[in-house]
């Protein structure tokens, strides 16, 4: 029981420190006055998702390859990948949805 709850705090540790990273970011933009246009924001989060696929191939050539034993970080990094990219498609379903609604409306 209690090494169930040990991964459940590391998972929390590890989204926390995403979360920090992120509100630096953010914080240390609004400091320098540094806006990025829609279109950065876009390419920087599709850009993160290929990084994240290659990542997870990466880890999944290690393993097949014999150079590293770490099957469960292995899986993580290809659920993590995937779950990005899901999300991405979500995102890119709803930009779409949005542009069609605009396209449609009568000016």
């Amino acid at each position: 029981m209690m090494a169930g709850i040990d991964k459940l705090q590391s998972v929390n540790v590890r989204e926390l420190q995403g979360r920090s990273t992120a509100s630096v970011e953010k914080q240390t933009a609004k400091q320098t006055g540094e806006v990025k246009s829609f279109g950065e924001t876009i390419s920087e989060f599709v850009q993160a998702v290929n990084d994240a696929q290659k990542d997870a191939a990466q880890e999944v050539s290690d393993v097949i390859q014999g150079r590293s034993q770490n099957l469960h970080q292995a899986m993580t990094t290809i659920e993590e990948a995937r779950l990005s990219f899901q999300l991405m498609l979500e995102v890119r379903n709803k930009l779409l949805e949005g542009y069609q609604e605009l396209s449609r409306m009568q000016v």
